[in-house]
């Protein structure tokens, strides 16, 4: 019996905790305002818990394995939305608490598979030296001869170009084709007509 009163005490304190509730939801709702007006600014950065503190997560494609459930962004939608569900549903009691509950945690999911899904559509657009060698090019300025500087080549590779600076053994003109046989570094690449 005494287990029954304790927690009927319990349900009729949250079927009154409506300011609480409030308190809760406009605290989440304010940090979540505030994060997504710095995510509009360009400011990225996102907390992860750790087991030793915390750590500053970097958003690199390849450490996205799965959903983050334990970022920043989530976590506050699940306070947020806890709070809001509270707030609607609190006078319920435990029903109420439930409610708030799936809540929280319906907007937790949902902002870490949109965090997720954003993240994966990121591309760097960087291409390494290394990955030119072997490309084919056309010249666009002329490249003098006995490796001297001053020549540009441009290189096409998937969903994009690049013009590089060239250097070859004999001139080659404007619009010869051309490949990409090593990297002289620097940024500039040998390259030979093909």
């Amino acid at each position: 019996m005494e287990n029954s009163s304790f927690l009927t005490g319990i349900g009729e304190f949250l079927a009154g905790a409506g300011n609480l509730y409030l308190f809760i939801a406009v605290t989440g709702s304010v940090i979540f305002a505030l994060q997504f007006i710095m995510t509009v600014a360009g400011i990225h950065s996102d907390v992860e818990l750790d087991g030793a503190g915390f750590d500053v997560d970097s958003h690199d494609i390849s450490d996205i394995q799965g959903l983050n459930f334990f970022s920043l962004k989530a976590i506050v939608a699940f306070v947020t939305f806890f709070g809001w569900g509270g707030y609607f549903y609190g006078h319920l009691g435990w029903t109420g608490l439930a409610i708030a509950f799936g809540c929280g945690l319906i907007m937790m999911f949902l902002t870490a598979l949109v965090v997720s899904l954003l993240l994966k559509m990121q591309q760097s657009g960087n291409i390494t030296p290394a990955e030119l060698v072997g490309q084919r090019g056309t010249v666009y300025l002329t490249v003098p001869a006995g490796r001297a500087p001053g020549g540009m080549v441009t290189v096409t590779l998937p969903g994009c170009t690049r013009q590089v600076s060239a250097r070859a053994d004999d001139e080659l003109k404007t619009g010869t084709a051309v490949v990409i046989s090593e990297n002289l570094g620097g940024g500039s690449f040998l390259v030979v007509k093909s």
